[in-house]
């Protein structure tokens, strides 16, 4: 599976942008973890049409729901006459299991989560573009959806 992300765009504009246009998704995945008791939530937030992301996201659904929804966005995409978007999943974990796990897959976060948790929002862990990024969302960009 081939990110929509065409080779000569940075990788981290990428991630960011995957991350600013899926707010509304981050928000709802962030809200039901509080809910479910989840411990101050880190949301990933993978694109399931680029290859890193595919794989995250095959190991957490399964490749045949990862292809599925692929193909649902697809003909979506197609019946709108829209521009394609990629297929985007979300998933929150505790800070803790995240400050464990994540920076032996992206040591590059490492420096992420040597401290605490964000104050007044969330952290958001965007995969895209064959790497990820990790980004603060403010809890006032809910107020702008």
């Amino acid at each position: 599976m081939d990110s929509p992300t065409p080779p000569d765009s940075d990788p981290l504009d990428a991630q960011q942008a995957l991350v600013e246009n899926s707010l509304a998704l981050l928000f709802e995945t962030y809200d039901t973890a509080l809910s479910d008791g989840v411990k101050d939530p880190v949301v990933l937030l993978v694109d399931c049409e680029d290859d890193l992301g595919a794989q995250i996201a095959c190991g957490w659904l399964g490749e045949e729901a990862v292809d599925d929804a692929i193909a649902m966005q697809h003909a979506e995409a197609a019946d709108a006459e829209a521009e394609l978007d990629t297929t985007v999943y979300a998933r929150a974990f505790a800070w803790r299991e995240c400050q464990q796990e994540l920076p032996s897959a992206f040591p590059y976060l490492a420096d992420v989560f040597a401290g605490g948790p964000p104050v007044g929002g969330f952290l958001a862990v965007g995969v895209a573009a064959g790497g990820a990024s990790a980004l603060t969302v403010p809890e006032e960009l809910r107020e702008e959806l």
